[in-house]
């Protein structure tokens, strides 16, 4: 038993000296110390991944999309078009990580944290989509889709307040999806007014 536990520790120790030994070495592991920017190899293969996602070829969007990464580790638009793709693929946590990333290398864009509330929406964390939602909108107040998904989680926790009658009004106008509007207008149609309309 005693002669187990040393060989047990010695492996572990070995591990992790050849783990700690691969990420500094750079192509070995998946952390570089200075990684490679490409910027223009990361926004080709991104528009691959795009064009492949698109027409529903999504094992090659993704080997697109993985290029974009390697090319350029910083290059936001890959991981979040990544994170779209793991999200279809319902591979939840490691499309969260993705637009986690996205939202630090661009934290002026509303599209990271719009697809970041639909993941925690549909991990069940509907709070935690709310606020990522409402962080999306106030960096795009115009997008319906951001609109629409607000919306949608206030209904589904069973919110009742007068906003959600202000975005499903906006939905209305500003929506191009159709599904999503005749949604909207119905909904206005069965809610109850509120005392001061």
């Amino acid at each position: 038993m005693r002669y187990c536990v040393i060989i047990f520790f010695a492996g572990v120790t070995i591990v992790g000296i050849l783990g700690c030994a691969g990420l500094t070495a750079g192509s070995s592991g998946s952390v570089e110390s200075a990684p490679h920017q490409d910027a223009e190899a990361a926004r080709a293969s991104n528009a691959a991944g795009l064009m492949a996602m698109d027409t529903g070829k999504l094992d090659e969007a993704e080997r697109a999309f993985r290029k974009a990464v390697d090319s350029d580790l910083t290059y936001g638009p890959a991981h979040n078009n990544l994170g779209r793709l793991l999200y279809r693929q319902g591979k939840l946590y490691l499309s969260a990580w993705e637009f986690q990333y996205a939202i630090r290398l661009m934290p002026d864009q509303p599209e990271p944290r719009n697809n970041l509330g639909l993941v925690l929406e549909a991990a069940g964390k509907t709070d935690e989509a709310l606020t990522e939602y409402d962080k999306a909108l106030a960096l795009g107040p115009d997008n319906a889709e951001i609109i629409g998904n607000l919306a949608r989680a206030h209904i589904r926790r069973g919110d009742d307040t007068p906003q959600i009658r202000d975005l499903m009004g906006e939905l209305v106008e500003k929506d191009t999806r159709q599904e999503w509007v005749n949604w909207a207008k119905q909904w206005l149609a069965l809610a109850p007014k509120s005392p001061s309309s």
